[in-house]
């Protein structure tokens, strides 16, 4: 069906559905593969020369990198493996594990990284988010983009800040290279591959794992080709859609044959064994890494909540690079791929996030031609890391925990004196406000707040000041506001001023510095009014309202812990107590104003701040272009090679 309507799709542009000896059917698969003309046709990668069964990429051909550091380019199989192995070595907070065994016996790892303890800083259970690199052997970006990921995790773990926060409230576990097999098949043979330049198989060019109908091993001689052609495409192997929507195939010779049953392939049982240290009622965030295209392929699963988180927070991520990658989100049940047995079955946000080119080498000066795409040049890879990593660590962070207040602490300004102080503590399942100083503030007096959150509320640029993390967009300082609800008149509102500066990057903890994390806490000064009517002592609510790193806002009450279940949040409230995925205003600190400083409190201090709009959620598609769904994902993969013909000679 869908194979039938991409074949169609092709006539009906013009585009050719043979080329050279191989013949393709109406699916797009070879159907001539034991033709010696095409089983035997080889190809290879130049710079430039574009003669006889050479293409001319227009950039020197990538070739591995033997480099246990960061290259401008890619490294081999063997040096990131080392490069792997060497940071779980050499740090406490990540557990390297085997997971499973290729069909020839090659070992996938994957990588757990965060402290130890497996629960948040406040005694709850860490989240955990999966990241799978490499289930297409070809796509070489995705290799060094997910090494980059696990390399920043580990570098930025003791920065004080934001990669302490991660590592010690959030699992991350990363299986770097998936298709072992594959993968160290395409390094073998880095400019030479098999088939037809419409659809290139081996070497270079291998999707698949090494699998054979047989269940024996594809050898690894590109030169002994009458197995050139089988393999399982592990990213249509998945249980969920598996077989379903015309999106794979059940001849071992197409390039997306989806394998004799449901995860019957080595590397999706190890994956999902990968997944189960998380362990899965844990997770919260899934991606599996591939190239080209520059897209967040989403599986809808119906569940309107998460479909609807899920889209925010991909929205979060692109504005990261200012919407260079585009949203594509898919109903349905399903093609079998990782995203959506992770999606449909545990309703997490997931996708498979196809990095870049946009459409090929083209895009960089190279030569027109379909599959360039997969062929990154070597000057392009280190920038692509970067903004990778840039992307999934907003994401990670965000799906860690909602933003919430931790302690307040109220001193006089001249004398130094506390006058009111709180903080939440650990109540059984939830928290309590604990409330130590409870004293009048004084009329016509200069106080010093100190404000405290759950996690670092504000990014630093590199010359340390204030900013937003890149494609954010979040106030320097929050509004914060003392209202009176039992007054009426201008001064039952007072607003609290303050701007970047006060945002507390040195350690101190109450009124001095940040309570945990860098910029977890700030310090601004504020006087009760003179005027203010406060003859008997009268409540005021700290209305605290601001959004953290990503734009999310806070959880408006802290005493239920805000956890992930059924594909939504749980816990995440507004300051009516209203759970809505958003969050709201903080309004559970109430202290209170007189004019004596030794008055009585209040006989009731059940208020609570004025009404306003919570805040809204940022757009699905994160306000910039996108879209695309199943038919356009799957052209790259089936038509790539025939939209971008190139006449040879």
């Amino acid at each position: 069906m869908m194979r039938g309507l991409l074949a169609t799709l092709a006539l009906s542009l013009g585009l050719p559905m043979a080329q050279a000896a191989c013949q393709f059917d109406n699916f797009g698969t070879i159907s001539n593969p034991t033709d010696p003309s095409c089983r035997d046709a080889q190809f290879r990668y130049t710079r430039s020369d574009n003669t006889g069964n050479n293409v001319a990429l227009g950039y020197d051909v990538p070739l591995p990198v033997d480099s246990l550091t960061p290259v401008d380019g890619f490294r081999s199989y063997q040096s990131l493996f080392e490069r792997h192995q060497a940071l779980d070595a050499d740090n406490s907070t990540v557990a390297g594990q085997v997971v499973g065994q290729t069909l020839a016996g090659r070992d996938v790892w994957v990588y757990v990284i965060g402290d130890a303890d497996r629960t948040t800083a406040d005694g709850g259970s860490e989240a955990a988010a999966l990241i799978n690199g490499t289930i297409h052997a070809r796509e070489w970006q995705s290799p060094e983009a997910v090494t980059e990921i696990y390399e920043q995790l580990v570098e930025i773990q003791a920065d004080g800040g934001f990669g302490q926060y991660l590592s010690e409230n959030l699992s991350v576990l990363i299986v770097p290279v998936l298709n072992v097999d594959g993968f160290t098949q395409t390094q073998r043979y880095p400019d030479r591959f098999t088939g037809a330049e419409r659809q290139p198989r081996d070497g270079r060019m291998r999707r698949k794992n090494m699998q054979s109908p047989g269940g024996v091993p594809v050898d690894e001689d590109i030169d002994a080709t009458t197995d050139n052609f089988f393999g399982v495409d592990l990213n249509r192997n998945s249980p969920r859609g598996w077989g379903l929507n015309g999106g794979s195939s059940n001849n071992p010779v197409s390039l997306v044959y989806r394998g004799p049953a449901a995860q019957s392939e080595p590397e999706i049982q190890a994956l999902v064994a990968a997944s189960d240290l998380a362990p899965v009622t844990r997770l919260r965030f899934f991606s599996d890494v591939h190239s080209f295209s520059q897209i967040f392929f989403t599986p809808l699963t119906g569940n309107g909540r998460r479909d609807q988180i899920t889209a925010n927070l991909v929205g979060r991520m692109r504005a990261v690079l200012g919407n260079k990658y585009r949203y594509g989100a898919e109903s349905g049940s399903g093609i079998g791929l990782t995203s959506d047995y992770f999606a449909r079955t545990f309703q997490i946000p997931a996708w498979t996030l196809e990095i870049e080119p946009l459409s090929g080498g083209v895009d960089y000066g190279g030569t027109n031609h379909g599959h360039s795409g997969f062929v990154l040049p070597d000057d392009q890879v280190a920038r692509m890391r970067d903004e990778v990593a840039s992307m999934v660590l907003a994401g990670l962070y965000r799906q860690t925990d909602a933003p919430r207040v931790q302690a307040v602490e109220i001193r006089d300004q001249a004398s130094g004196e506390l006058r009111y102080a709180a903080s939440w503590v650990a109540d059984g399942d939830g928290r309590r406000l604990d409330v130590s100083t409870d004293q009048a503030l004084v009329t016509g007096r200069a106080y010093r707040l100190w404000l405290a959150f759950n996690r670092p509320m504000r990014w630093r640029d590199p010359a340390g000041a204030v900013s937003n993390y890149p494609g954010q967009s979040t106030a320097a300082f929050p509004n914060l506001r003392l209202q009176f609800p039992t007054l009426t008149g201008a001064g039952s509102d007072i607003p609290i001023s303050g701007s970047g500066s006060n945002w507390l990057d040195t350690p101190g903890g109450a009124g001095s510095g940040f309570l945990r994390y860098r910029d977890d806490a700030l310090s601004v000064a504020f006087t009760v009014p003179q005027d203010l009517p406060a003859a008997a002592a009268v409540p005021g609510v700290l209305v605290i309202e601001t959004l953290d790193i990503v734009m999310a806002a806070l959880d408006g009450d802290p005493t239920s812990r805000v956890d992930w279940a059924g594909g939504r949040w749980i816990g995440y409230e507004d300051e009516d107590g209203n759970a809505n995925d958003v969050g709201g205003r903080d309004c559970k600190i109430v202290v209170y104003v007189a004019s004596d400083e030794n008055a009585t409190p209040p006989a009731s201090r059940d208020v609570g701040c004025s009404s306003a709009q919570a805040p809204a959620p940022p757009p699905a598609n994160g306000g910039g272009g996108g879209g695309g769904g199943l038919v356009l994902w799957l052209l790259p993969f089936l038509l790539i090679g025939a939209w971008r013909q190139r006449r040879r000679r």
